[in-house]
């Protein structure tokens, strides 16, 4: 379906509002897309607010619905991914860093090494 700027501008205020982004979210946000679609593509954004109410209040409804042990479950689960994550990448750059270390130290070995030759062989046939 196409919608015209304001209710895309709408759904995107709305979206970027929520904490979390899940499948329920996604429910809510299709009900609240068929709220808006009755066949009048070219509602205003003023209309469309005064019709449901602003991203904020409509977001603060649906959490005052909301299960509150779900949304605490979602939290948790958000900040041990956040923390995971970023453990995940700290220890992944130390590892980088690390193995730069060991390259730029044999590079420096191969180069001050005075001792070492290439013997190259050509062979005709």
């Amino acid at each position: 379906m196409t919608y015209n700027k304001n209710v895309k501008k709408y759904i995107k205020q709305f979206k970027y509002l929520f904490a979390s982004y899940g499948k329920s979210e996604k429910e809510y946000i299709r009900k609240l897309i068929d709220n808006i679609d009755d066949g009048s593509h070219d509602m205003t954004y003023d209309e469309i607010v005064e019709r449901l109410g602003t991203p904020k209040e409509v977001i603060i409804s649906y959490y005052e619905q909301e299960d509150m042990d779900r949304l605490i479950e979602k939290a948790k689960v958000r900040r041990l991914l956040k923390n995971f994550l970023s453990v995940a990448l700290v220890v992944l750059l130390v590892f980088l860093c690390y193995k730069a270390y060991i390259y730029q130290k044999t590079f420096e070995e191969i180069r001050d090494s005075k001792g070492g030759y290439f013997e190259e062989t050509i062979e005709i046939k």
